[in-house]
């Protein structure tokens, strides 16, 4: 009975070793295939009047020329005021002279920043740094990207407006 169990296990174990895919050649050969793009090319207009016009820089006043220095920076928030989520429009206003005031409504006229330290006098300062960050005292640092004043850590973001708060 030994012998006939050994036979039947050594008779499967052939049969399942010649299935195994050893040692076998793939049964399909992928062939390389080659595939045409036609490009089409459109010829470029001659350069005229109405051409240049159209491609001139834009306006002075447009988001991708704004600077720090043209108007203020506002943006509607919540602020605890006491203990109480108030709903508030904040801003800053940055001068050429490297100083700014902020402040928000209601509460806050521009002014001296909260952050910022020293005499009530003293005008608050930033620094654009090397990394093309404007920072604020207090250890803000904010991104101008066209009308947006952006501190990616702090939404929503500051966006330029002509006129601030009282």
């Amino acid at each position: 009975m030994n012998y006939l169990l050994c036979m039947g296990l050594l008779a499967a174990l052939l049969v399942t070793a010649g299935c195994s895919g050893v040692n076998q050649a793939p049964a399909v050969t992928p062939t390389p295939q080659i595939i045409y793009v036609t490009v089409l090319v459109t010829p470029t207009p001659p350069i005229t009047e109405e051409t240049t016009a159209a491609t001139a820089p834009p306006a002075l006043d447009t988001p991708s020329e704004r600077k720090i220095t043209d108007g203020y920076w506002c943006r509607d928030t919540t602020m605890n005021i006491g203990t109480a989520p108030t709903e508030i429009k904040e801003c800053y206003q940055f001068f050429p002279d490297m100083t700014y005031k902020w402040g928000y409504s209601p509460g806050w006229r521009m002014g001296k920043s909260l952050s910022c330290s020293g005499d009530p006098g003293v005008k608050c300062t930033y620094v654009l740094n090397g990394k093309g960050l404007y920072e604020v005292e207090g250890g803000y640092s904010y991104i101008l990207s066209g009308d947006s004043l952006i501190d990616p850590h702090d939404p929503p973001y500051f966006t330029w407006s002509a006129a601030g708060i009282p």
